[in-house]
């Protein structure tokens, strides 16, 4: 049995911390091969799924001018 699976049990929870398409090739922020993350995260959320486990996903978000970019130094 896959490690994952084994450690996925009753009150576990999944999170899934700051995945945009903004990393993925294209994004305003891509990074090479940022989608390559997507096909993990799907067999993950399915397995947590399957086992009816919550799944919980969060975004960060800056409002334009935000200090956090490069442009702003």
């Amino acid at each position: 049995m896959p490690e994952h699976e084994e450690t996925m049990k009753s009150g576990d929870a999944l999170l899934i911390v700051d995945v945009q398409n903004d990393f993925c090739p294209g994004g305003a922020l891509a990074i090479e091969k940022g989608d390559a993350v997507v096909p993990v995260l799907n067999r993950w959320i399915s397995r947590a799924s399957e086992k009816d486990l919550p799944v919980y996903a969060s975004r960060d978000w800056h409002p334009v001018g935000h200090v956090s970019f490069r442009e702003q130094g």
